[in-house]
C-alpha cells in the first residue's frame, strides 16, 4: 500500500510540477485549440511519469491515467468542486477591495492547489487499486 502511493504521489508530483511550465499551467484551461493543445501535451507529460514509475505500457492503464487528468485540468474540477462547496475562490480574492486582500489570496491559491492534487491523487489511487 505504501508503495503504490508513493508511485502515485512521485509519478504525479514530478508530472504536474516538475515538468510544467507556467504558461502550459497558465494555460491549459483555456476554452479555445490553444488550451486544448496545453492540456493535452501536460497530459501526455503527466501519463509518461505513471508509465515510468509503473513501468507500464499497457494502453488501459495509459488511457485512463490520461483522460481523468485532462478531464481535471482542462474542465478546472477543483474550481468547480469549491463554487459547489461554497469554498475559496481565488478569482474573487483577487477581484476583492479588502484590506488583507493578498492573504486571501494567497490562501485561495493554496486551497485550490489541495483540492487539485485531492482529486488527482484519489483518482489515480482508485484506477491503479482497480488495475492491479
Amino acid at each position: 500500500m505504501e508503495d503504490l502511493f508513493a508511485k502515485i504521489f512521485f509519478a504525479h508530483c514530478l508530472g504536474d510540477y516538475f515538468l510544467q511550465p507556467k504558461t502550459m499551467a497558465l494555460r491549459k484551461s483555456e476554452k479555445n485549440l490553444q488550451g486544448i493543445i496545453y492540456c493535452t501535451i501536460h497530459c501526455v507529460i503527466y501519463t509518461a511519469c505513471f508509465s515510468l514509475f509503473f513501468q507500464t505500457m499497457d494502453p488501459v492503464f495509459l488511457l485512463i491515467i490520461f483522460i481523468s487528468h485532462w478531464v481535471i485540468d482542462y474542465w478546472s474540477w477543483g474550481q468547480k468542486w469549491l463554487n459547489l462547496m461554497r469554498g475559496r475562490n481565488f478569482i474573487e480574492a483577487f477581484n476583492s477591495k479588502e484590506k488583507y486582500r493578498e492573504i486571501d489570496i494567497t490562501f485561495s491559491c493554496i486551497v485550490y492547489a489541495v483540492v487539485d492534487n485531492t482529486m488527482h491523487l484519489f483518482i489515480a489511487w482508485l484506477i491503479i487499486k482497480k488495475l492491479f
